[in-house]
């Protein structure tokens, strides 16, 4: 099969606030645009000075990232470059330092001008020490001593000072199970929310626990997060059928880069996995990507920008905001992938979409084996390519088109350029 490059419409610049479509199952713009959140998790870029963090945004934009995750008061204890901290006395949220935030402003600013989507943390509550909420050795930490009315009256600072940016959404919590803090977070949820409504706001909790899980009831909630170190069929699934209130759902964090999260290797193949299942199982509002060494900033942060994770994250980019993912509902059952799926929660589980109107199928198979597929599912004839996860090189499939009347069994390339054994398979009825 001889390789060859599929045309593509060019990205149109989104037009911010975004908001969630009218399904709740993506996100849109301010102009009713669908919008693929593409997302790298500097969390810690408020510590670089001025020219450290352009040129960690002017990397990130031409590598085609147009979202970041950041935490807008660190960890606790956390300075920036200039020595400054978030609080002035001891973590009192009535006594806000104005030269640390006039440096969080600027580089707010910087980001909002090259067209960056800020998700930010105002207060991460933590997993362990480095939190702001919660318990630590049977004492309350700053969150929590602050108390709910000064956490509120913080959140209607916090959202007055930022409500002016479109580019904003925030995220509550922060790896972290918040039944010790729920009143607390809440409060400040709900402070943020009243001077910004416009915002999209969601919950960062412990792995396996969704915002849902713990706030699906607040009015605050707009953006159902999904985390999980595990394979992503089922919890990003869980998420997508969970009944009530349908909001769209996004993997917020999972494994990083270089890091072996949950005894499992930080390598590329492991990051194009878990992103192809997060969103072939739903998270169709998009997901986020991350590097050990720039989360937090480490002395290789500049290396880190060049690792293969990140460039071949643009080629997921590049694949589904190309087409109408926004379209895509994940299907698990037997009816589209007949033979050869797998087992749900293995690594070498085959996720597959569908857009409900036959037009578009995609498939992801982590392992290069045969599968079958009902092409009866799709409305018209099927032009069939093999995508290549690591280059983003297509290759069309043998005889395409192919009519759309029986299953069809599909016989991935082989190894990929990385010589990996993941492919995407492809298949359209129109472009």
């Amino acid at each position: 099969m001889a390789a060859l490059s599929l045309a593509q419409p060019v990205l149109a610049e989104p037009a911010f606030p975004p908001k969630a479509s009218r399904d709740g199952r993506y996100l849109v713009d301010a102009k009713n645009q669908p919008f693929f959140y593409h997302a790298d998790t500097p969390w810690m870029l408020l510590k670089l000075n001025p020219v450290e963090a352009g040129e960690f945004l002017e990397d990130r934009r031409a590598k085609g990232f147009n979202a970041l995750q950041i935490l807008l008061t660190g960890f606790i204890d956390m300075k920036n470059h200039a020595g400054e901290s978030p609080f002035e006395g001891e973590f009192d949220l009535a006594r806000p330092n104005e030269v640390y935030f006039a440096h969080a402003d600027a580089v707010i600013q910087k980001a909002s001008d090259m067209g960056f989507l800020l998700a930010i943390a105002p207060l991460w509550s933590g997993c362990c020490d480095e939190g702001w909420a919660g318990e630590k050795d049977g004492k309350p930490k700053p969150l929590n001593v602050n108390g709910a009315k000064k956490a509120r009256q913080w959140g209607h600072w916090v959202g007055a000072r930022y409500a002016k940016f479109p580019n904003i959404i925030w995220i509550m919590g922060g790896d972290h199970d918040p039944e010790q803090s729920l009143e607390v977070i809440n409060a400040l949820a709900q402070g943020i929310h009243e001077m910004a409504p416009h915002h999209l706001m969601t919950a960062h909790n412990y792995p396996d626990r969704s915002s849902a899980d713990f706030y699906d009831d607040q009015g605050w909630l707009s953006l159902n997060a999904a985390y999980s170190y595990r394979e992503l069929h089922a919890p990003v699934y869980k998420e997508w059928s969970r009944n009530g209130t349908v909001r769209p759902v996004v993997l917020i964090e999972s494994g990083y880069e270089r890091e072996a999260n949950d005894k499992r290797q930080g390598d590329p193949f492991r990051l194009r996995r878990q992103v192809y299942a997060a969103v072939l199982n739903g998270a169709l509002a998009g997901h986020a990507y991350g590097h050990r060494d720039i989360w937090k900033f480490s002395d290789r942060w500049r290396d880190a920008m060049a690792d293969p994770g990140a460039k071949q994250m643009a080629h997921v980019k590049q694949l589904f905001a190309t087409r109408a993912w926004w379209k895509l509902e994940p299907d698990q059952g037997d009816g589209l992938v007949t033979q050869g799926r797998g087992k749900i929660g293995e690594d070498g589980y085959v996720s597959a979409a569908r857009a409900a109107d036959g037009s578009l199928v995609i498939v992801y198979l982590p392992e290069a084996r045969p599968v079958s597929v009902n092409l009866a599912r799709l409305s018209a004839p099927v032009k069939a390519h093999w995508v290549d996860p690591t280059d983003g090189s297509t290759r069309a499939v043998e005889g395409s088109p192919l009519a759309n009347d029986a299953i069809h069994e599909f016989r991935p390339p082989g190894g990929n350029a990385w010589e990996d054994s993941d492919w995407v398979l492809l298949l359209e009825t129109s472009r």
